[in-house]
């Protein structure tokens, strides 16, 4: 009995130790978060983070690429290649960090323009509807070896220098335009980060407390959840970068950790995305080493790890793939009254229809939550945080979507998204920042009763308040009242008083600016009556262009008289023409003989 005495006091002193070695004393706390950076400094317009470690790190902003509820699966696949790539561009001793932060914000038209009263009724709706708003960071650090003594090494810091713009213009070849952070953008960043609040103006936090289960900060509670737990991997054998739901019985891909972003009761949501690229040889090594290891152990479990690790040595040496390290996890901030178990429910039911199951045994919250700030993810335990797999298969796990936004067009048509807040839609395709097309049509179909005049009210109506000019034919009087509304001209058609137009009516302004395309117009419109659809010699086309040019012109340049130039122009012109047939000489005999 005094033996198991003993050994129970022994292992609470070995817990305890452990504990404070780990997590420190409450003055060790303190300070834990000030032992993180010696400083954030700009380098030509680039915020560098450099931490007490030695280690260098730059932030860039983006947008993911991947439109949410677009469909398009070859864009999942695009972004998991992409990433693989970034990471082989970067090479050993460096590590990915991307943080895709959900917000949940109210809606607010900061649009600054002076709606009509309907406009405003239509924003005044939506005022105050809450909506998650998404943004992603990635953070791009070099590793540096932990010894006594730190050096600076000008070779290790124009690699950094040249490998992060590397990755800048890798982004920027894949369509996604990224911008580096300044040193208050990212000092600002890493200051919301500590207080979990991305929504308000003005940050501040107080009574921060830490515990084995959450995280207390003032008003608001927030809990780390590991997304791999090392002692039992749960991971679906095979894995692709996106997953499929149904909408109307129809199946439709999102993004395989789509449900990030909206995760009941959540104020705000950090998708922590840790990425560490080591030695390749080694690495082999290693795998080929715990290979042998479990061959001299013939189980059935050893002989399917032996399996396993030859499928990844095999895929390795085929198709040239690279082994890294990953953590994921989840910060995931709630108010101070919301049970936050909630939460957990959800993401463990979640993640388990995936065939992931998430650690459940998450208490070391501070450390976690320390380590993911940015350029710290090398504070990591690296036996126990970190988990080695294929590159692609790292990136396939990354958050790729982003919700629709509204455009950067100056010609604007609001729509409610899917969140049912409205965003500002270009439905030309040639008006805003991004032109998709240089000239555009557009159908709105659908069956009767189902809103299409209505829809349409709300377009003509947004277009006008732009000062667009719009020609409508209205064949059911759906559109007399807008017209009335806007004091614009309405004409009935009737048998009666029947509506009649000249194709060849040109202005002044149509045959200056744009007669080329008219003059098509009524080629196309003679040749349809002369010739029906057969197709017009080149003989009758050349004709058919020649009358209506020379028509056109002596219609807006009409012969009045003569000008003086004109006249002597003529005269010299007569002169030698009468010359040549021998009229003149005979009128200057008759001169003379007069």
């Amino acid at each position: 009995m005094l033996l198991y005495v003993i050994i129970t006091l022994v292992a609470l002193c070995l817990g305890m130790a452990t504990s404070v070695y780990a997590f420190g004393t409450g003055g060790k706390r303190k300070k834990i978060f000030q032992d993180i950076y010696f400083s954030v400094e700009d380098v030509d317009g680039i915020g560098v983070l450099y931490t007490k470690t030695g280690e260098y790190s730059a932030m860039l902003r983006f947008e993911n690429p991947v439109q949410k509820y677009s469909a398009n699966i070859d864009s999942y696949y695009d972004y998991t290649k992409l990433f693989a790539a970034i990471a082989e561009t970067l090479g050993e001793g460096y590590a990915l960090h991307k943080q895709d932060v959900f917000v949940r914000k109210q809606f607010k038209d900061e649009s600054n323009d002076n709606h009509e009263y309907l406009s405003e009724s239509y924003f005044r709706y939506f005022n105050g509807r809450e909506y998650t708003d998404a943004a992603t960071y990635l953070t791009i650090t070099q590793e540096n070896k932990k010894s006594r003594l730190m050096s600076y090494d000008s070779k290790k810091w124009r690699d950094f220098l040249v490998k992060i713009k590397k990755v800048q213009d890798q982004l920027r070849d894949a369509g996604i335009n990224a911008k580096f952070l300044t040193g208050k953008e990212a000092s600002e960043f890493v200051d919301r980060f500590f207080a979990q609040d991305f929504r308000r103006k003005t940050v501040s936090m107080t009574g921060f407390k830490v515990d084995d289960e959450q995280i207390s900060m003032g008003d608001r509670k927030s809990k780390v959840y590991s997304l791999i737990d090392v002692d039992t991997v749960n991971l679906p054998s095979l894995i692709r970068p996106y997953t499929n739901i149904e909408v109307n019985n129809t199946s439709m891909p999102v993004d395989l950790l789509s449900l990030v972003d909206s995760i009941p009761g959540a104020e705000s949501v950090v998708y922590n995305q840790m990425i560490f690229v080591p030695n390749q040889k080694r690495e082999l090594s290693l795998l080929d080493k715990k290979k042998n290891r479990h061959a001299s152990m013939p189980t059935p479990s050893n002989l399917i790890a032996v399996e396993d690790i030859k499928k990844v040595q095999e895929v390795i040496a085929r198709e040239n793939k690279q082994l890294v390290y990953i953590h994921y996890n989840l910060i995931v901030t709630v108010d101070k009254d919301t049970d936050i178990q909630k939460c957990t429910n959800h993401l463990e039911n979640a993640f388990g229809r995936m065939g992931i199951h998430i650690s459940k045994r998450a208490y070391n919250q501070l450390e976690l939550f320390v380590n993911s700030f940015p350029g710290n993810c090398y504070s990591t335990w690296e036996d126990y945080d970190r988990f080695l797999t294929l590159g692609d298969a790292a990136a396939s796990l990354m958050y790729k979507e982003t919700p629709i936004k509204s455009e950067n067009t100056p010609l604007k048509v609001y729509y409610t998204d899917r969140q049912g807040v409205p965003v500002a839609i270009d439905i030309t395709g040639k008006e805003g920042s991004v032109k998709f097309t240089d000239n555009s049509n557009f159908f709105c179909l659908g069956p009767s009763g189902s809103g299409k005049s209505f829809h349409m009210n709300s377009v003509v109506r947004q277009l006008r308040e732009q000062d667009t000019d719009i020609v409508m034919v209205d064949t059911g009087d759906s559109y007399e009242g807008l017209c009335e509304y806007f004091n614009g001209t309405y004409i009935t058609y009737s048998k009666e008083k029947p509506i009649s137009m000249n194709p060849f009516s040109i202005t002044d302004v149509e045959y200056k600016e744009n007669f080329g395309e008219k003059k098509n117009f009524l080629k196309s419109l003679i040749f349809l009556i002369f010739k029906g659809n057969e197709l017009p010699t080149k003989i009758e086309d050349t004709i058919i262009n020649q009358v209506i040019v020379e028509y056109y012109d002596e219609y807006f340049h009409p012969f009045t008289a003569f000008t003086r130039s004109d006249k002597e122009k003529l005269r010299k012109r007569l002169l030698l023409e009468d010359k040549k047939t021998g009229e003149f000489e005979k009128y200057e005999q008759k001169l003379e003989e007069k």
